[in-house]
């Protein structure tokens, strides 16, 4: 699912935009969202001199081209089709937001910045959702923030668009319970919901003999490929969770994801499913059914030479979209 992203703009350089941007990242951060800042619609940078290895890297064709140190990472890429932005967001798409400082005609929504030595009057181009300004008697049709109440703006921007990502947000009762008024199950009707992108990613794991675990791992079992079967088994489990799961809902899925690392350490292998959609309900039982019956799959692939399999610890780690927002778990 694609970030939110919102641009921070103003009508005139020099109010302070990269300022509000640098005391709002850590509020955010705070809030336990996964934040992206980026410097919009320059028209080039110096980063990425000819000559230079990065250079060099990209114009021998590699898609992106970077630089990383053991804490820190850079990435430059081209894309003449979709174009920067479209690209950086595509390779954005496990942030919860993106800021971007600047470009006034984005679609996106907008947070503008006016200050009374810059700027008096405010633009209010489409899609502005607030302003923030040093004028205390600005008349504006949105919310405004003091440019110092940087916690102010963050609380804002969690609320509009996270709405319950600090705890997970409960809708009402009446809305998630599977029982009608007289006690007997029911499917929830989701009819009236709106229909938005949602994302889920869960995980689980299977523990086995260390020799097992060799054999899954250079392919050695004798039904054949352990991890390729069971990554298959997953994407038939989500796409077949509404007829397992009796109260739910068929979906149009639109994206599923596999993933598994062999923990040698431990004598298990971990499998990760992550599910997306456009819709009117939640896809947590998709990835979660993925993630039981890659490890089941797993299980009846390597029984004849291990029984003794354990399969443990499934659970959701992630859910964004719909009236509860994000979710995420703390580990």
């Amino acid at each position: 699912m694609a970030p939110v992203t919102i641009n921070i703009i103003s009508g005139r350089s020099g109010t302070g935009k990269t300022t509000i941007l640098e005391r709002l990242l850590p509020e955010l951060a705070g809030r336990g969202l996964k934040v992206a800042a980026l410097k919009s619609q320059i028209h080039h940078y110096d980063l990425d001199l000819p000559g230079k290895d990065t250079w060099r890297f990209a114009a021998a064709g590699a898609a992106v081209a970077g630089m990383t140190t053991p804490e820190k990472f850079i990435l430059i890429g081209t894309d003449r089709e979709r174009g920067g932005l479209a690209a950086a967001l595509a390779m954005l798409r496990e942030m919860d937001l993106v800021l971007f400082e600047g470009d006034r005609q984005s679609p996106n929504p907008k947070i503008e910045v006016v200050r009374a030595a810059v700027n008096k009057t405010p633009l209010l181009p489409d899609n502005v959702i607030a302003v923030v300004t040093d004028m205390a008697d600005l008349a504006v049709p949105v919310p405004v923030f003091d440019l110092d109440d940087s916690r102010g703006l963050a609380g804002f921007i969690e609320e509009r668009f996270f709405s319950g990502a600090a705890g997970g947000g409960p809708e009402s009762e009446a809305a998630l319970t599977h029982f009608d008024r007289s006690g007997r199950p029911r499917m929830v009707d989701v009819s009236a919901k709106e229909q938005t992108l949602r994302e889920a990613y869960a995980r689980g794991e299977i523990v086995m003999d260390p020799a097992t675990l060799a054999r899954v791992r250079d392919g050695a079992m004798a039904k054949g490929d352990v991890l390729g079967v069971a990554q298959v088994a997953a994407i038939m489990a989500v796409k077949e969770t509404g007829r397992l799961i009796p109260m739910a809902h068929p979906l149009g899925v639109s994206g599923v994801e596999v993933d598994f690392e062999l923990v040698e350490a431990e004598n298990k292998i971990e499998i990760g499913v992550r599910v997306r959609l456009a819709g009117q309900t939640g896809v947590e039982m998709e990835a979660l059914t993925g993630v039981s019956v890659a490890a089941l799959t797993i299980y009846d692939m390597c029984k004849a030479a291990d029984k003794g399999m354990v399969i443990q610890n499934i659970r959701l780690l992630e859910k964004k979209g719909g009236r509860s927002g994000l979710y995420r778990r703390e580990q």
